[in-house]
């Protein structure tokens, strides 16, 4: 299995510091995206994953959202999104728009619920809420078999600085869950953390686009690569 994992790219973001250059920085935000789409067919990946805030906020442009969607669904392999903290999935929000039942190639998850993938199974963690104390990986069924399992989360983990606890998600979620590998978004620097016998379980890739000033090491997107069910 092999597969892209990106996140944050927090389109239509405002930059109203920058002034009139705020207009170059969200074009380039788009540009960066298809960079990544690009960067998934060059990496010959199985499928893509977008780990929650897509978007800036569910009031951005509507012609953003479509956009988007074209930009995602030109890979032509599956695109699993889910939503975060900044898009999350309430009525009226991004994920209402039409554009999502024409991209054929992208499936935003809305439920808690399994998704088959290329030889293997989807854990995804949507968002409904903009703040929540609650481990958005908790529901995902601690399981062996003989399938590679892969989750898909946004949220904070533990021991990330922060002022009050935000989707706070365990440093040994992927362990406790049985899981290759999970899937982060909600921090724009890319972040690995290993487990006990020092292989990567888990990881943030950071936004695909610096956001701001002092982002330790955002503009990335991460090819995983997980040869076979305990690897």
């Amino acid at each position: 299995m092999r597969f892209l994992h990106t996140a944050d790219w927090q389109i239509g973001m405002k930059a109203t510091v920058l002034g009139d250059g705020g207009a170059r920085v969200r074009e380039e935000r788009l540009a960066a995206g298809r960079r990544v789409v690009e960067t998934a067919k060059s990496h010959d990946v199985d499928f893509l994953l977008v780990a929650g805030d897509l978007f800036e906020d569910n009031a951005v442009d509507r012609v953003l959202v479509q956009k988007v969607a074209d930009i995602l669904n030109s890979f032509g392999r599956p695109v699993f999104v889910i939503p975060g903290n900044h898009d999350p999935l309430v009525p009226g929000s991004v994920w209402d728009h039409p554009a999502w039942r024409s991209a054929s190639n992208v499936h935003v998850l809305f439920e808690e619920v399994p998704v088959e993938v290329a030889d293997g199974v989807l854990y995804p963690c949507p968002v409904r809420e903009k703040h929540s104390g609650r481990n958005p990986t908790s529901w995902i069924p601690l399981e062996r078999n003989r399938r590679i399992r892969i989750g898909m989360a946004h949220g904070t983990v533990e021991g990330v600085r922060q002022d009050e606890p935000d989707y706070p998600i365990p440093r040994d979620a992927p362990q406790r869950a049985g899981l290759e590998f999970l899937a982060l978004g909600h921090w724009h620097s890319y972040g690995t953390y290993p487990g006990s016998d020092g292989a990567t379980y888990m990881a943030y890739s950071g936004t695909h686009e610096t956001t701001n000033f002092g982002e330790r090491d955002s503009g990335n997107v991460l090819i995983v690569e997980i040869l076979s069910p305990g690897a």
